[in-house]
């Protein structure tokens, strides 16, 4: 890959979360194969050579939320190179607009993308998590009860806990603020024995890290293994687990993943009467239009209840 193609993602891994830069690389290395396929400089093309790159997406039949990706990973490469390292003196994709290449009314997350699993599923993950049992366990519990992301969960250090308020001070690096998460009851012994009854201590990097979770390789835990190797694997391992589609960069998207745990964690809290407000509090959501879309997914479930109700029920 490119160099400046590596500096950008480097950039793009500190400032952004795991998932978001897996998007960003495949986006960047299918962008870096259309070049070289073309011969273009990557410092040196065109605006115009650059609009036939969205426009042959389209004429393959790539989605528009692929496209709409592409685009945005391209213009912040460009951008990049022009504001940040001067490599370029203006960037191609300033002149070109992103609704040109994409169709009218495409956004980047489709309400048919909001995945969530379920209590039940939750349990059947928890009850099949692979070794370590009883920190995973752990992990999965605290992702479902306080949907932080699995970006956040990996930076909690064990002074962020205040373990009789049962709360969790977590930094985002996606908003850049802190924010107060609450677990329930039910994490007390897990929580205790991880701490306290030698089950962290037992690895040999636990002695100098700050942060609650390690490996028996590293002081801090990477969001790549909190979702591939635990809650993947605890999904695959209770037979629930089931690949939705496989992308254009032929990377397989999988149903059940440590984000769909967050999203379980938000559809659970509006069900249970916590208002919208608080949960987008909690979730550390930016903007309450994301938060809405779980109401969505509620009313859903509740149509779908009385349909089920509808026809069973006695007259």
């Amino acid at each position: 890959m490119h160099d400046l193609i590596e500096t950008y993602l480097d950039r793009i891994a500190g400032l952004k979360s795991d998932e978001t830069h897996k998007t960003f690389t495949s986006n960047m290395r299918q962008f870096e194969q259309w070049l070289n396929e073309n011969d273009y400089d990557i410092c040196n093309i065109e605006p115009l050579e650059l609009e036939q790159y969205f426009i042959q997406m389209n004429n393959e039949g790539y989605a528009p939320n692929t496209v709409a990706n592409r685009f945005e990973s391209v213009r912040g490469f460009y951008q990049f190179l022009s504001d940040k390292l001067g490599a370029i003196e203006q960037s191609p994709v300033e002149d070109l607009k992103r609704s040109d290449y994409v169709q009218k009314g495409t956004k980047k997350h489709d309400h048919a993308e909001l995945v969530y699993i379920t209590p039940e599923e939750k349990e059947l993950m928890c009850e099949n998590v692979p070794t370590p049992t009883l920190r995973n366990e752990l992990i999965i519990r605290l992702l479902w009860q306080t949907g932080v992301r699995k970006s956040e969960l990996v930076e909690i250090e064990i002074e962020d806990i205040d373990r009789e308020a049962r709360s969790i001070d977590v930094w985002s690096n996606k908003t850049k603020e802190w924010r107060t998460v609450y677990y329930q009851p039910s994490l007390d012994l897990l929580m205790e024995q991880w701490i306290d009854g030698g089950y962290r201590s037992s690895y040999m990097p636990a002695e100098d890290s700050p942060y609650l979770f390690v490996t028996e390789r590293s002081d801090q835990m990477s969001p790549k293994t909190v979702n591939r190797k635990i809650v993947r694997q605890a999904a695959e391992n209770a037979d629930i687990q089931e690949v939705m589609y496989t992308d254009n960069a032929g990377q397989k998207r999988y149903r059940i993943t440590a984000h769909t745990l967050r999203h379980g964690h938000g559809v659970q809290a509006l069900k249970s009467g916590i208002d919208v407000r608080t949960v987008q509090k909690h979730l550390g959501h930016a903007k309450l239009e994301m938060t809405m879309k779980y109401l969505q997914l509620v009313d859903s479930d509740v149509r779908e209840g009385y349909r089920r109700f509808g026809t069973s029920a006695d007259d």
